[in-house]
Formats: C-alpha cells, structure tokens, sequence
C-alpha cells in the first residue's frame, strides 16, 4: 500500500473514530440490541431441551454452516444486483463487504486476512467519497443495520476466543467455568449477523430506488 493510500487510510480512520459517538448517540436504533440479545436466549432454550437435535453442538454447527454463508450469498447478489440496475455507489459498496464477509466464510479464518483488507479499503474509500455512498450514510435504519452485523460478529468472536469464558473466571472464580452451550451460540451470532447484512441490503435496495425515482 502506498503512502498516499496509508496517509487516505489514516485520515479515514481519524474521522470514522471521531463521528462514531456522535453516530452512537444521535442516528444509532439501540431497540436494535434487543434481538441478538433475544436470539440468545432462544438459541439457550433449544439447545438445552435438544430441540432440532442442537443439545449435540455439530448439528447445530452444520446447520449454521450452511445458513450462514446462504445469507451472506444472498446478501451479495442483492447489493450487486441493484447497484447494476440503481447505479447507486453505496449498494456497490455494501456487495463488495457481503462478498469479503462470504469470502472468508467460505475459506475459513485464513482469509481473514482478506476481510481486513477490503474493510479498510472500503473505509478509506468512504472516507474520501461521502457523498457517493450518502444513500448508506444518511440513513439511521441502513447504518443501525450493518452496526448490527459488525455487533453480532464482534460478539461471536469473543465467545469464539474464549473472551467470555475468562470474564467469567474472573467473576466467579472458578476457572472450569464454561459458557454453556457456547459454540451454538458463536455460530448463531455469526448467522444473525449474516440475516442483518441482508435485511441492510434489501433496505439499501429499497432507499436507493426511492432516491432514484425522487420519492422521499
């Protein structure tokens, strides 16, 4: 990467962690932050009364593992799809994200790597081109959406690295403590978070035609 870009890169960076209290308070929908919290409690529920044979972790993996990437696919061919027939850059910009998040779904924690790589991009390139993606940025339903998705994901990952389960060491005590239940509930955080880059994708869709015929 080029000074230039890393110099772009910082800048939107500096301005991403300067607008984001002001984002939290002012457009960010926290009623949002009631379903994952919800979905929760159901995922507990029907793993422990072995509904769906999920008490069994694997199937519940191997169900996640295809709804998952599913959503993410599903996410991508709408954002895609639109920008072609809206021309409307911030669709563009939210299916090349669905495409790295589905990216590294497909090819594992590897290619994480990748994801990292095209979120900064897109970060610079938002940075530097506001305008472009406003149909993205000037909705607080379309920015709460994918916060969302990055809410669940960061969720998944800290029950996935064991972030949880130390918190709980520390609180009870008692290093043999396990989150129950734990690996379902990081695969279905990580699918939740795929069910709300689709439903950002169709609202984007549906702003962005809005926008195109003047409605609104």
């Amino acid at each position: 990467m080029s000074v230039p870009l890393l110099t772009q890169l910082k800048r939107a960076l500096l301005e991403l962690a300067r607008s984001l209290p002001q984002w939290l308070r002012r457009d960010f929908i926290w009623t949002l932050l009631a379903i994952p919290c919800l979905f929760l409690v159901v995922m507990y529920s029907l793993s422990r009364t072995d509904v769906l044979g999920w008490q069994d972790t694997s199937v519940c993996k191997q169900a996640m593992e295809i709804l998952h990437p599913s959503l993410l696919a599903a996410a991508t061919l709408i954002s895609l799809a639109g920008w072609i027939r809206r021309r409307d850059a911030a669709l563009a910009f939210l299916g090349i994200l669905c495409a790295a998040a589905l990216t590294r779904e497909l090819l594992g924690q590897g290619s994480s790597f990748v994801f990292i790589f095209v979120l900064l991009s897109l970060i610079t390139y938002g940075g530097g081109n506001r305008e472009s993606i406003a149909t993205l940025l000037q909705s607080p339903w379309a920015t709460s959406l994918l916060g969302m998705c990055f809410v669940c994901y960061i969720a998944s990952q800290l029950l996935d690295r064991g972030v949880i389960k130390r918190i709980g060491w520390l609180i009870l005590f008692d290093t043999s403590w396990r989150p129950p239940y734990a690996s379902n509930l990081e695969e279905g955080l990580e699918t939740l978070g795929g069910l709300f880059l689709l439903i950002a994708a169709v609202f984007l869709l549906v702003l962005a035609g809005k926008k195109r015929d003047g409605v609104g």
